[in-house]
């Protein structure tokens, strides 16, 4: 049989075809600018400081996050040798910080084994939200939060139990209220029933077009956090922490967004710690005008043995 180059590209280009079929497309992302005038919840009273800061990673990471039906989602992560040591650039004085907040209907089921369903509805006023989580057979956690928005203060009133034991019973009640347009106050209290622990905390937030300062006191510690934005692609930050449980640590980030997708973010602390995460959306082009998408991330971490850890991984949303 002649071998013809033509034939031969043609079933290249085919194989390349049906692997690139394999990718996610392309999803059309709307950014919406935040508003200002928007009340800001206790929990992300220092969102865009720590935003700022890399979330680094050891070994070789995979994330496959694909939707099965309307309200099931199912999150794969594998990681290789990757190590049960971390660091945090940052400490989290107040409850559920950092997390989703506008969390849809539906399950979530982890490669794990570990489910997450969610159940919003609206009870007069209040936003009455139910998260059960289930991690094996002999772990769980259910939370249930009731959550009121007024024109200057947004409260919040959230029960949690784990593993069904009443001795881990949780009560936490947020409160945040703008005092100024620019300024804002608020206080966490939550109480735990064994052993009994109240806990408190006090916070503010004095936020620009261009900058926030924000600043959280409680019983553990001390924080204060500093946001800048000198242009649409460069923001940078400044956290300082001070805790009861260690040494006062000054961390200063930078994140970088460039025109072609990918973005870039750096950190270094009072700590002799470093390192960065850079991530790039290759996309991959088919003859019927369809985009396809492969998300590369690299992570660079510098512990304080000033050894130099690094890692490599793929993020896919089908």
């Amino acid at each position: 049989m002649d071998i013809n180059e033509s034939l031969i590209k043609e079933e290249f280009g085919n194989i390349i075809s049906s692997l690139q079929k394999l990718l996610p497309k392309k999803k059309d992302i709307t950014f919406v600018a935040p508003d200002r005038t928007t009340l800001t919840k206790l929990s992300d009273v220092h969102a865009e400081a720590k935003s700022v800061f890399p979330k680094c990673f050891v070994g070789a990471n995979l994330i496959i996050v694909r939707d099965i039906m309307d309200k099931v989602k199912l999150v794969q992560s594998y990681n290789f040798n990757k190590t049960s040591e971390s660091y945090k650039c940052y400490s989290r004085l107040i409850h559920k910080e950092m997390d989703a907040k506008n969390v849809e209907d539906g399950l979530l089921i982890d490669s794990t084994g570990s489910a997450v369903a969610t159940y919003k509805t609206k009870v007069d006023d209040y936003e009455m939200r139910l998260t059960s989580k289930i991690k094996d057979l002999v772990s769980s956690e259910t939370e249930l939060v009731f959550e009121n928005t007024g024109e200057k203060s947004v409260c919040s009133l959230a029960c949690t139990i784990k593993d069904v034991d009443p001795n881990n019973l949780k009560l936490v009640t947020q409160w945040m209220y703008k005092v100024m347009p620019e300024f804002s106050v608020g206080c966490e209290v939550g109480l735990k029933t064994y052993p009994l622990s109240p806990q408190f905390s006090v916070s503010s937030r004095y936020e620009r077009p261009s900058f926030t300062l924000s600043s959280t006191i409680s019983r553990i510690g001390f924080q204060m956090c500093l946001f800048k934005q000198f242009s649409p692609d460069l923001r940078i930050s400044t956290i300082f922490n001070e805790s009861i449980r260690s040494s006062p640590t000054l961390g200063l980030a930078l994140h970088k967004s460039y025109e072609n997708g990918s973005e870039l973010k750096i950190f270094v602390d009072s700590q002799c710690c470093g390192g960065f995460t850079y991530q790039r959306d290759v996309l991959f082009y088919e003859p019927h005008n369809e985009v396809r998408i492969i998300r590369l991330m690299a992570s660079t971490l510098i512990d304080r043995q000033r050894r130099v850890r690094l890692g490599f991984g793929f993020n896919l949303d089908f």
